[in-house]
């Protein structure tokens, strides 16, 4: 096991020494990285003979440990609790925190009488411990459809190599989950022309790319260069990149202004006794020309780009001016709290159980109806767009219990939604979700669900979920009703029931207490 955890440092070739010479020729250690916690709890016993009545090689019953002089074959066999498994292109998906799997190792005695390895799954499995100190996760990007903003998917690699890896996986083009919801300036086909990206002394990555590049025009190849100035940059000692072909510079234009894990435009918002209320530093003040929600229950509320919505009561949506106007945009049975987007699309679901996400025009109230096979059964209970645009977050419960998705989103060329793709689970770990905000370029802050058998008063978990990654816990807040997030790790609030806004102090664990009397409070975006 240490050795496997070593192995992507020296292409497994100490852990190939634990193996029987058929073993090590049939082994796959690159399929899958399995991170189990704690400790394996692995039990030794005699394999059966092949006579018996268990298949050869199949876990025995738990037994006293045989006396090894007398047998040539025994098995160490028992549960790993899983932590999260990496697939061959570096994308890490958490499990559940009740997730087991089955692990045996059959050794066997070889000609000289030494114990070898002789069965062993393909992967590796490494403890949470050697998978910190070896593996790093690193954000790969990808353009937004309309090739404004960088869009990250975050893959875990292997530090010794992390650059390499992180060029070929751009190279590779996006997940399926975001495939179509994002585009990139690779030609299809071009890859290293060299198995190595080399930063020099002076951190500046060498990217040797082969000919597919040489058909892509000028704006594309540019493209491409954001991409992996952008990727790369983001690895430690990474300062600058050279692109080559063949060993020759590739010419490159000045790339555009792309935008990159952008930040709220704006105040943050809230209600307070029906008045909507912008946020500076500690202080609530009213927004001019709002109009009064007094009379209208206002239970949830939205802004993006000038564009605020509430939602009144828990079946109408209404778009606020500042010239008091109140627009109606959706009626809908059980409608969800809204989020709009940046090209000003208000989403949000209905909470029957029908598959589907809504998304409206704030400027005219044009409805798409999102048909998303993946929530077939499930009740939504949040939608949360993120600031780039395509990507959505879902909260949602079903038979299986609390879901937490992410998806891309396919836009058509004014920015219209057409489709969501194939979702990636996310918080694996968490036992409840009843709220939700994008926190950063990669992560989700959720709170936990206060009705989920908690009694009235018990504190309300809090959780920063990577999308690709292991969840962060932070400290819970108690009769925490609703979460929302600036940019930033230590710009998340959470409100409560009774209307006490918390903040995240800038030191340490604790929450700080930033005002009182707040009924409603987001972000932009």
């Amino acid at each position: 096991l240490s050795a496997q955890a070593a192995g992507v440092n020296e292409v497994f070739a100490t852990a190939r020494e634990f193996l029987t010479e058929r073993a090590s020729q049939e082994w796959d250690p690159y399929g899958q990285v399995t991170v189990y916690s704690g400790d394996l709890g692995l039990t030794m016993s005699e394999a059966p003979s092949a006579d018996g009545d268990a298949e050869h090689g199949a876990p025995a019953t738990e037994q006293p440990a045989p006396d090894l002089a007398t047998v040539d074959q025994v098995v160490l066999s028992g549960p790993a609790n899983v932590a999260g498994v990496v697939d061959v292109a570096g994308q890490y998906v958490e499990a559940s925190n009740d997730a087991r799997q089955d692990v045996s190792f059959v050794l066997t005695k070889d000609d000289a009488g030494q114990w070898r390895i002789d069965e062993v799954a393909d992967g590796v499995l490494v403890s949470q411990p050697n998978f910190a100190s070896v593996y790093r996760s690193t954000p790969v990007y990808f353009l937004s459809q309309d090739l404004t903003t960088l869009v990250p998917e975050l893959r875990w690699f292997p530090q010794r190599n992390i650059a390499t890896n992180a060029v070929r996986a751009l190279l590779a083009g996006p997940s399926e989950w975001m495939r179509d919801a994002v585009v990139s300036g690779a030609p299809a086909g071009t890859s290293l022309s060299v198995e190595a990206v080399a930063v020099d002394s002076a951190g500046t990555a060498s990217v040797d790319l082969t000919g597919p590049v040489l058909a892509a025009d000028e704006d594309q190849r540019a493209l491409l260069s954001a991409q992996l100035e952008a990727t790369l940059q983001r690895i430690s000692g990474v300062t600058g990149v050279a692109l080559t072909v063949g060993g020759a510079a590739l010419t490159v234009k000045p790339h555009p202004d792309l935008e990159r894990d952008p930040a709220p435009e704006g105040p943050a918002l809230g209600v307070r006794e029906g008045t909507v209320v912008s946020l500076d530093g500690r202080q609530l003040s009213p927004v001019v020309g709002m109009p009064s929600l007094v009379s209208l229950d206002p239970t949830a509320l939205a802004v993006r780009d000038g564009v605020v919505v509430a939602r009144l009561g828990r079946d109408r949506l209404a778009r606020l001016a500042t010239g008091g106007e109140v627009t109606d945009l959706l009626a809908e049975p059980g409608v969800v709290a809204p989020s709009v987007d940046r090209f000003g699309w208000v989403w949000t679901a209905s909470e029957r159980a029908d598959g589907r996400l809504i998304a409206v025009r704030a400027s005219d109230g044009m409805r798409m109806d999102v048909v998303v096979d993946w929530l077939a059964g499930q009740v939504v209970r949040q939608v949360r767009v993120s600031r780039d645009g395509a990507r959505v977050a879902v909260l949602s419960a079903g038979p299986e219990g609390t879901q937490v998705e992410v998806a891309g989103i396919v836009r058509d060329p004014d920015g219209g939604p057409q489709r969501v793709n194939a979702s990636v689970p996310v918080g694996g770990s968490l036992a409840s979700a009843s709220d939700a905000a994008w926190v950063d370029e990669v992560t989700v802050a959720v709170l936990g669900d206060p009705s989920d058998g908690q009694a009235p008063g018990v504190a309300t978990s809090v959780a920063l979920v990577p999308v690709g990654g292991q969840t962060e816990s932070l400290q819970p807040v108690e009769s925490a009703d609703g979460i929302a997030a600036g940019r930033g790790k230590r710009a998340v609030y959470v409100r409560t029931d009774s209307g006490d806004l918390f903040t995240r102090s800038t030191t340490g664990t604790n929450w700080s207490l930033v005002t009182s009397g707040v009924e409603l409070f987001t972000f932009p975006g």
